[in-house]
């Protein structure tokens, strides 16, 4: 069931850009609650004595959590803005052709 799931997110990401665009945005919030989650844990770990080694690996994956995130969900949202400037390019070429064929 999860690659079918897969398999229609890539589907509609594939045609519609501002699906794209939605979807880098929903990442890059998923994200950042996750490396909440992460500062979170480092945070309630510390309070209660926990070793050091804990709490910086807590605070490391808090951090690459939140980079990873930017980085994928931005990327997404300038894929996105590229593929709507070709699909307006190609329609501007196919009005032109059209109304040159009219003529």
């Amino acid at each position: 069931m999860s690659i079918v799931i897969k398999l229609i997110i890539v589907a509609l990401a594939a045609v519609f850009p501002k699906f794209k665009k939605g979807y880098g945005v929903f990442l890059i919030i998923l994200m950042t609650f996750v490396s909440l989650f992460g500062f979170s844990a480092a945070y309630l770990d510390h309070s209660f004595g926990e070793p050091a080694w804990i709490v910086r690996n807590e605070i490391l994956f808090g951090i690459g959590t939140s980079v990873i995130g930017w980085v994928v969900g931005l990327a997404l949202i300038r894929q996105a803005k590229r593929h709507e400037a070709m699909m307006e390019a190609n329609l501007d070429e196919y009005e032109r052709k059209r109304d040159t064929e009219d003529t």
